[in-house]
């Protein structure tokens, strides 16, 4: 019967029926077949780093950086408006770049605040600037802990940023602090202590079953100076003002001036804190092109408004010297053969007066309109790529306008 059947068809045929009776082998836990139907990652295809193929987080916390990198952040607060580059998972304060404005300080009803991480995605979502170097960590402890208690915020004066209100060595700046949260903190890994039948206590049980293995990775401020803070104070209380989180807005970059290169290269003049170089965060790819095509045409509108001038100044001078020529022969009894052609010259010169202001017109209207639409796509961007946080971490409010 099968010999009368179509040679294709019989190899489909066979083909189909060789499948259902391996399929039942197929099938097994870690099998090949299980292999087959897992979808590639991200990073398995393109290799790269979770600090590329992640967005920054606007509220991150500090409480991993040394030292000496917070101490240097706090001094630098002291003295204005911190800018910084952050892309990535990298924050470099930028010593020798000021942004306008002051910090003032805001005492708030005395709060404690415990952050648990267990996984690379929680590692990635609190802590986006140290987060690549403490991965290992996190695998080998099976959780990092991080206890705080918050007394104040010290906010900026101002939350909009152009490229304008920088001074100093700017190119590099994106984004600028606004607002640091401070108080005391202790940074550890480990689980907290469980005692017997699992009640748990820090570092302190009784019992034949205690098991505490907690490592001490940094620690600033001490809860019990904390505990005479109040929401009237003008500063936060001796001992009681180590930065726990930072929160930052990007700057409008209005001509489209220079920006960190996505390959983390460290911009003139700056501090950079302890964290791993990656490339830009990704962002929707419809959005950048439209961000792309609004920065082009803000170029083209400010060559136009220097090119409509050019052509003005120009055309100025043109009829002013022909418009002399003229006026020399008045009154003279012999008209200059070259009259004609100095009436078309002055003309022409006339012509480019107002052609170029004209052009120079039109490319200040460009300028603008191309300028408030980045700065409305970049606020859209930013909102985009903003990760929420959890239940923890009171969420994440970014405003914009449109």
């Amino acid at each position: 019967m099968l010999r009368s059947i179509h040679p294709a068809a019989r190899r489909s045929f066979a083909l189909v029926t060789s499948l259902v009776l391996l399929a039942p082998g197929c099938v097994k836990p870690g099998g090949a077949a299980q292999g087959l139907t897992q979808a590639p990652t991200m990073e398995s295809v393109t290799g790269e780093a979770k600090c590329g193929v992640r967005s920054s987080a606007a509220k991150p916390l500090v409480v991993e950086w040394p030292a000496a990198e917070r101490a240097a952040l706090e001094a630098r607060a002291a003295r204005g408006l911190v800018a910084v580059r952050y892309q990535g998972c990298e924050m470099e304060v930028l010593t020798n770049c000021t942004a306008s404005g002051l910090y003032e300080y805001v005492g708030l009803t005395q709060k404690r605040e415990g952050v648990k991480i267990t996984n690379a995605d929680e590692l990635y979502a609190q802590l986006p600037v140290g987060a690549a170097g403490l991965e290992a960590k996190l695998e080998r402890s099976g959780q990092l802990n991080v206890d705080m208690v918050i007394v104040g915020r010290r906010e900026a004066d101002k939350n909009t940023f152009s490229e304008r209100d920088l001074e100093g060595r700017c190119d590099n700046a994106t984004h600028v602090i606004t607002g640091l949260t401070v108080g005391a903190f202790r940074f550890y890994s480990g689980a907290a202590a469980e005692v017997g039948a699992g009640v748990k206590v820090h570092n302190v049980g009784a019992g034949a079953k205690s098991s505490s293995e907690q490592e001490l990775l940094k620690s600033d401020g001490d809860a019990d100076s904390c505990a005479v803070a109040s929401s009237s104070d003008a500063a936060a209380p001796e001992g009681c003002a180590a930065l726990l989180r930072v929160e930052v807005v990007p700057v409008d970059r209005i001509f489209g001036g220079q920006t960190a290169s996505s390959s983390g290269g460290s911009s003139s003049g700056g501090s950079s804190s302890p964290t791993d170089s990656g490339p830009a965060p990704g962002t929707d790819p419809e959005l950048e092109k439209k961000i792309r095509t609004a920065n082009a045409l803000k170029a083209v509108g400010y060559i136009g408004v220097l090119g409509g001038l050019g052509l003005a100044v120009g055309g100025a001078a043109v009829f002013r010297s022909n418009k002399s020529k003229l006026e020399a022969e008045v009154g003279e009894d012999t008209v200059s053969g070259d009259r004609q052609s100095n009436i078309r010259k002055a003309q022409t010169g006339l012509a480019l007066v107002y052609g170029g202001a004209g052009v120079a017109v039109v490319g200040v209207g460009l300028t603008l309109w191309a300028s408030i639409r980045t700065k409305n796509l970049r606020n859209r961007a930013a909102m985009a790529a903003t990760p929420m946080f959890g239940a923890g971490m009171a969420g994440l409010s970014l405003q914009g306008r449109f």
